[in-house]
């Protein structure tokens, strides 16, 4: 029996549930938890933004006027966006947006395939007279993909690549508390799991 007994949504709005899985013999809870964990946080198909175009920028050390946050800044935020893409081709998202404004993830323009989970989460901040104009690709994929160095001479020279977290659970915790004895003496466990 699986019974999930919280959920909460944290105010950096990771979203945490809790479930509870039991009666179990005793070991099979270790046993549960630890395959359950692994293919939570390896195999789990997931979308994440992949790269980046800010109009007049070349390279992740240039400052874009106007703004705020600088592009490794603007990167590190972009690859904080939690996007489910229910395309396995490769999703473009674009704005433009005129100061003075908070650029939020909400303002990305995507196709009906892709939604962004948590459209507050912040990108940049546009000072008044001034534009931000940017690009993202979103991919599907499993795990964790490191940008390709080797690759990149095949790229355009403005698309700025990010390593990639596919992962939809950046979290896993579980522990085992043992219950009410059962017929013949044994005792029973249950497993407890905590995802983010």
């Amino acid at each position: 029996q699986i019974d999930r007994t919280e959920h909460q949504v944290s105010d950096d709005r990771a979203q945490t549930g809790v479930f509870l899985i039991g009666p179990l013999e005793r070991g099979q809870a270790t046993t549960l938890g630890n395959s359950l964990r692994r293919v939570l946080m390896g195999g789990l198909e997931g979308s994440a933004i992949t790269a980046v175009r800010i109009a007049g920028v070349n390279h992740e050390y240039a400052t874009v006027p106007g703004v705020r946050e600088d592009v490794l800044d603007i990167l590190l935020n972009c690859k904080q966006l939690s996007v489910n893409s229910r395309n396995q081709d490769l999703e473009i998202g674009r704005l433009v947006v005129s100061g003075p404004a908070e650029v939020k993830a909400k303002d990305l323009q995507f196709s009906s395939q892709v939604h962004v989970v948590d459209g507050d989460r912040p990108i940049a901040t546009v000072h008044d007279g001034h534009s931000l104009e940017l690009e993202v690709h979103v991919e599907r994929g499993v795990g964790y993909r490191p940008v390709d160095r080797r690759n990149e001479e095949l790229t355009a020279i403005d698309l700025l690549q990010i390593d990639a977290v596919f992962m939809p659970v950046r979290r896993v915790n579980f522990t085992i508390d043992e219950t009410a004895v059962a017929e013949g003496g044994s005792t029973r466990e249950r497993l407890r799991m905590e995802i983010v």
